[in-house]
């Protein structure tokens, strides 16, 4: 695994920052971890874990978007959860794993916040607020992780597929995604030409174009209503909760990832999947 250290910067501003639970530390966090930040450039492929690795450092995504990936003996692997600026990588290691049991992977190319291990689960154990808003994001993830096994298992891979292009939509600023169809369909855990014939299905509607890995989202709202009620559930549930008293910063919904002329409360962006 290449060192990340070269493309490393200190001393991030916040005004830089885009990763909700970041910009919401209280002062005293804020303060013992902005001399720990360091910023990676990450190119989409980038593994950031493995399986049985021991994690050195807690990873916030920015604009970067990560695929936790469950892999199999095989060599195939399939996204259990997809993190982005709501959220961080490792949380199992803040909740006392002594490794990883699953694989992340960069799936857009972006930036992020890496900060130490043993700095973010010292203020973990001892901060209430910082406590608080990491488990709120791991009640997130389970909401996520959970709908997305139900999708698998009920609703038709043009829906799945149309679900998955909603949640990277709602992590980036683009309407335009490097997708193929090959890592659509290892993401979705289908076959290729499942994926194939839904993504004619969703152009031929006019909900997306797509040529050569370059995917591009012409209508949300139609896109919304051809996913499934696991989008749509995981898109109504309120997370103003999540802007703890004590943040530095309180972010707008677009800041985490939701786009513009939503009927979403505010800070909805966390728990919107």
């Amino acid at each position: 695994m290449m060192n990340l250290t070269s493309h490393c910067k200190k001393m991030i501003p916040i005004q830089a920052l885009g990763n909700c639970i970041l910009t919401q530390l209280p002062a005293d966090v804020w303060a013992h971890w902005e001399v720990h930040f360091e910023e990676l450039a990450l190119p989409e492929g980038r593994i950031l874990c493995e399986p049985g690795q021991a994690l050195t450092h807690i990873y916030f995504p920015t604009t970067a978007i990560v695929s936790w990936q469950y892999l199999l003996a095989s060599g195939e692997c399939t996204e259990i959860a997809m993190v982005g600026k709501e959220g961080l990588v490792g949380l199992d290691l803040l909740m006392g794993a002594m490794h990883s049991n699953n694989q992340a992977v960069v799936q857009t190319a972006g930036h992020c916040i890496r900060i130490k291990l043993d700095v973010v689960l010292q203020s973990f154990q001892q901060n209430q607020i910082a406590q608080s808003l990491i488990m709120l994001y791991a009640g997130a993830l389970i909401a996520q992780m959970s709908h997305g096994n139900v999708c698998r298992q009920h609703h038709t891979v043009e829906q799945q597929l149309s679900r998955m292009i909603l949640m990277v939509l709602d992590r980036q600023k683009e309407l335009h995604m490097h997708k193929t169809h090959e890592g659509m369909a290892q993401a979705l855990g289908v076959r290729r030409e499942s994926v194939s014939l839904a993504a004619a299905k969703l152009m031929k509607q006019g909900f997306i174009s797509y040529s050569r890995g370059h995917l591009e989202v012409l209508d949300r709202a139609g896109l919304v209503q051809r996913s499934c009620e696991c989008y749509k559930l995981l898109q109504q549930l309120r997370c103003q909760e999540f802007c703890v008293k004590g943040a530095v910063v309180k972010p707008k919904p677009s800041d985490c990832g939701w786009h513009s002329g939503s009927s979403l409360p505010p800070y909805a962006g966390l728990l919107c999947a």
